[in-house]
């Protein structure tokens, strides 16, 4: 593959991977949007303090950040299949080991092979849509793809609140299993596996500073951040009133992600029309001010409200984010591009957490989502900034 090349194959084959990729994403996802938003509060019956629910969280970006440019660059090299695969089987078999942990260092501990496993899984399968995405329509192709994502993670937290509620943690755990084991069945049978030729040999300091990837790889920091502090605060925020269920939690995170995919279908279709960093400023600008508002509010309808801005700022900004992402990987090769913009998410994904707890123990959980508002609304100028670089370009809306 040569620089701003795509893989050309046929428009059934190209279906055929869109489909089976899309389905084994959907699956795998609401197996792990399941667990995330009650592991915090299974962490606190463990006797997890607010440093330690950080730490559960950032192991598992540790494990993504040793290891996604490893699998990034071998994906490049070997083919996709094969490594998604494989993530799939351990995420199976991990889901299943939860049920035998005691203790909060053990669920760290499954926290970190789980990010592994996740390292073999999602950034592989965005590498290989932008493998086969149409020049000129980046946005709109990988932005469809993405709706996967988010459509999981929609339903996932959603299930797993009604089975808290009805039957156990230990059945949530089950769940996650299931769906993980569905998600590797899909890929098995029905994904097709592409040669994807010759690796693009490209230094680190070249992937690190390409500046397709600048700004998806701030976003991903700035996202890290924000999302973090609502997926894993927002839960222990709200079960201060009595009021909320473990399941009214579950439909919180539903709405904030549903939305997304609803509104992400829409802006995929006008991102390869409209200045990309223009789209991302105004998402992100969305996302710090539905952080702000949460600690000024109280009861379901207000955390809902909060969670439909969050879900359309993410919305707004994401096809645009991935469409530079495939615009990149196709001079310095989509494994490598997706692991750099996946392993900046996993950087974000330590600190964050840690930042947060440290926050949290220090001055109340109410300033932790002050902190990340603000620092959100911070970035909305960078992206700005770097708006104007590209409008400098000869062509600033094309690779």
């Amino acid at each position: 593959m040569t620089a701003n090349t795509a893989f050309h194959v046929d428009k059934a084959t190209r279906n055929r991977i869109y489909f089976s990729l899309y389905g084994a994403v959907f699956s795998a996802m609401i197996g792990v949007g399941i667990v995330i938003p009650l592991l915090p509060r299974y962490a606190v019956t463990l006797g997890a303090t607010g440093i330690w629910i950080g730490a559960i969280f950032s192991a598992f970006a540790i494990s993504r950040l040793i290891f996604l440019p490893l699998f990034g660059k071998i994906s490049d090299t070997i083919g996709r299949k094969r490594l998604i695969v494989y993530g799939l089987c351990a995420y199976t078999v991990l889901s299943l080991l939860y049920l035998l942990a005691g203790s909060v260092y053990e669920i760290t501990a499954l926290r970190f092979f789980h990010g592994m496993a996740s390292a073999m899984i999602l950034p592989i399968a965005l590498a290989y849509i932008n493998d086969i995405a149409p020049i000129g329509e980046e946005g709109k192709f990988i932005g469809s793809f993405v709706s996967s994502i988010y459509l999981g993670m929609s339903f996932g937290p959603f299930i797993g609140g009604v089975i808290m509620d009805l039957l156990s943690m230990n059945a949530v755990f089950f769940a996650m299993a299931f769906f993980s084991l569905l998600a590797l069945v899909t890929s098995i049978l029905y994904l097709p596996d592409i040669q994807t030729g010759p690796g693009i040999k490209t230094s680190f300091r070249e992937i690190i500073f390409h500046k397709n990837l600048q700004g998806p790889v701030l976003y991903q920091l700035m996202y890290a951040l924000a999302n973090g502090t609502f997926m894993v605060f927002l839960p222990i925020l709200a079960i201060q009133d009595p009021l909320i269920s473990a399941s009214e939690i579950g439909v919180i995170i539903l709405v904030s992600v549903l939305t997304t995919p609803i509104f992400q279908h829409f802006f995929s279709r006008i991102a390869d029309s409209f200045r990309r960093y223009h789209l991302i400023a105004l998402g992100v600008t969305m996302i710090g001010a539905s952080l702000l508002v949460i600690p000024v509010v109280q009861g379901l309808s207000a955390y809902l409200l909060s969670a439909v801005l969050l879900g359309v700022g993410r919305g707004i900004s994401l096809p645009s984010l991935f469409a530079l992402v495939s615009c990149a990987g196709r001079e310095i090769g989509q494994g490598s591009a997706s692991g750099m913009v996946n392993m900046s998410l996993a950087i974000g994904l330590i600190v964050a957490p840690l930042l947060s707890g440290v926050i949290m123990d220090l001055s109340g959980i109410d300033m932790v989502f002050y902190v990340s508002g603000v620092m959100s609304l911070f970035c909305t100028g960078i992206f700005i900034r770097l708006n104007n670089r590209e409008e400098r370009s000869e062509n600033p809306m094309t690779c």
